[in-house]
């Protein structure tokens, strides 16, 4: 085009006319070159990209959404999480001890800069972020609502469920409910403890009206109405104890379980053995195991899903084809000793074997060989069993072993305990109890059985021992037991007795990490520090006492 018209006036003007006509055309064709330049910058600026994901290009289908909401799930099996580190190396209790680990991250020598307990502290923040994200995305997907409500309740749930894992283990924290927008955002400081609760409280009520019931589901890797309403029995229960301590959320505790029991949906395994070969086995019992971390395959093949539950805790064994565990965690003589005679959990809680190599290498043969009567600390934690596993080939580290987050039988156990503090023994929740009991001597669970039932005239304040001893025998390496020595205010004083039997009973070759381990939890045990991760980034984030 602009040649044509240059060209064309030059054969038709007067030399001094036409000189003035070329240098008009050279601006003219400057002007049209820079104006076409811009607009065509203008128009590949304002061009979106096609080949990227942005929260207001994402969240839209079903598809969309699934991924949204596994990717907050995914928070839950991380290793500083429910892996291994909340049940087991952040979580030391009167249950075990980790052999041979008077130092490390492994030893329960914890302070702001230790980097698993930064990486917990930021697992569930990233979840919080992700749930926080899908929450305020979720509304403009193109699915129905009744997919859009559903999807929104399980995020409410789990946003509510890592603040509480926080607030137990850290006090008050930042309570951020929205998602990050930009990096300019400026930081919170902490959140009183009682607000934080009160957060967790409205996001599982909502959560609660939304979610479905597990039967609709038919797993329970999904968090149904039951689950939202067990674990709102928990959280209350944790209100009304240390250290809120108000009172009057046992009633709540209460209610909460309840619902749950006249649910009609949920029983008792009538084999407690069973409840955890199913784990083994991905075998869903949705009666008992009412909400699980679930995990897939043994990271091997194309999805890479497992876990470590049954290999940094399980019954020891040096063979990867009988499933290897990790000699780490390690029975106490006070747990075996609480179980009493003919209770069947005793032998399967704490594991009478161990696996004996007979060869060399990982794939030699082992035996099964039994512990004698007075090696006690010897014993394996016993309920994550590799021997069951059906995944092959098996791998050292990995496995498809389901963690049990909520049980029927804690359900019954908190309706108990609830009902005590507000009305003292009652035959119903005498009744829940001996439920539990009997079925731990291998009786059925609905049948009246005095040889084990507790004495139905039991004062209330025996009442509430017995409760908290049955507990003990049931959820012990279930990641409770430090939970409810916290909310039952006896969390320090009981591992400092610890420290006094270890020092008496335990074999020399045991006791130097033990009694370490155990030394540590003094006051400022009550709470962990919080990271120096955080406290780097947000100068209104105080340490906790003691720290």
């Amino acid at each position: 085009m602009f040649p044509i018209l240059f060209s064309s006036v030059l054969k038709n003007k007067q030399p001094q006319v036409a000189g003035r006509a070329v240098k008009s055309l050279r601006l003219l064709f400057t002007i049209c070159c820079l104006a076409l330049l811009f607009n065509s910058c203008k128009r590949f600026l304002d061009t979106k990209p096609v080949d990227s994901i942005t929260p207001e290009t994402y969240y839209k289908t079903r598809e969309d959404l699934d991924r949204a909401l596994s990717s907050v799930y995914d928070r839950l099996g991380d290793r500083r999480t429910y892996g291994s580190a909340l049940y087991g190396f952040l979580s030391f209790s009167d249950e075990f001890f980790i052999k041979n680990q008077p130092t490390g991250y492994m030893s329960n020598t914890l302070d702001a800069s230790m980097l698993e307990l930064n990486r917990c502290w930021e697992a569930l923040y990233v979840g919080i972020e992700r749930a926080n994200m899908l929450i305020e995305r979720v509304g403009g997907a193109d699915v129905p609502d009744s997919v859009k409500n559903e999807i929104k309740g399980q995020a409410l749930f789990l946003r509510g469920f890592y603040y509480f894992v926080l607030a137990d283990n850290w006090g008050g924290v930042p309570l951020k409910l929205t998602y990050t927008k930009s990096p300019l955002e400026p930081s919170l400081p902490r959140a009183p403890l009682a607000e934080v609760y009160a957060q967790i409280v409205q996001d599982m009520k909502e959560a609660e009206g939304l979610v479905k019931e597990i039967t609709a589901y038919g797993f329970n890797g999904r968090v149904s109405k039951s689950a939202v309403q067990g674990v709102l029995a928990r959280v209350y229960l944790t209100m009304a104890g240390e250290p809120l301590k108000d009172e009057s959320k046992y009633a709540e505790a209460q209610l909460y379980a309840q619902k749950v029991i006249d649910s009609k949906l949920h029983a008792l395994n009538p084999s407690f053995s069973e409840v955890f070969i199913n784990l083994s086995r991905n075998r869903y019992d949705i009666k008992e195991s009412i909400w699980e971390v679930e995990y897939f395959g043994n990271n091997q093949e194309i999805i890479r899903e497992g876990g470590y539950v049954g290999s940094w805790m399980g019954v020891f064994c040096p063979n990867i084809d009988t499933g290897f565990a990790y000699d780490y965690v390690h029975a106490t003589a006070k747990l075996y000793s609480a179980y009493e005679d003919g209770d069947l959990r005793r032998d399967w809680t704490v594991a009478p074997y161990r696996f004996v190599i007979t060869g060399t290498g990982t794939t030699a043969p082992v035996t099964r060989t039994n512990w004698t009567s007075t090696q006690i600390y010897e014993r394996s934690a016993g309920k994550y069993r590799r021997e069951y596993e059906v995944t092959t080939p098996k791998n050292q580290d990995f496995t498809c072993i389901n963690f049990p987050m909520l049980r029927y039988s804690d359900v019954l156990l908190m309706y108990a305990e609830a009902e005590a503090h507000v009305v003292g023994a009652t035959p119903t929740g005498i009744e829940y109890v001996n439920q539990v009991r009997r079925r731990g001597f291998g009786k059925p669970a609905a049948v009246a059985d005095q040889t084990v039932d507790l004495d139905p005239g039991i004062v209330t304040t025996d009442y509430l021992e017995a409760i908290k001893l049955e507990r003990f025998r049931e959820l012990s390496y279930e990641g409770l037991r430090k939970h409810d020595l916290l909310r039952w205010g006896t969390y320090v004083s009981t591992m400092q007795q610890q420290v006094a039997a270890y020092q008496t009973n335990m074999p020399s070759t045991l006791s130097d990490a033990a009694i370490k381990q155990a030394a540590r939890i003094t006051a400022r045990s009550v709470l962990f520090p919080i990271p120096n991760t955080e406290i780097a980034v947000n100068p209104y984030v105080s340490q906790n006492p003691g720290w």
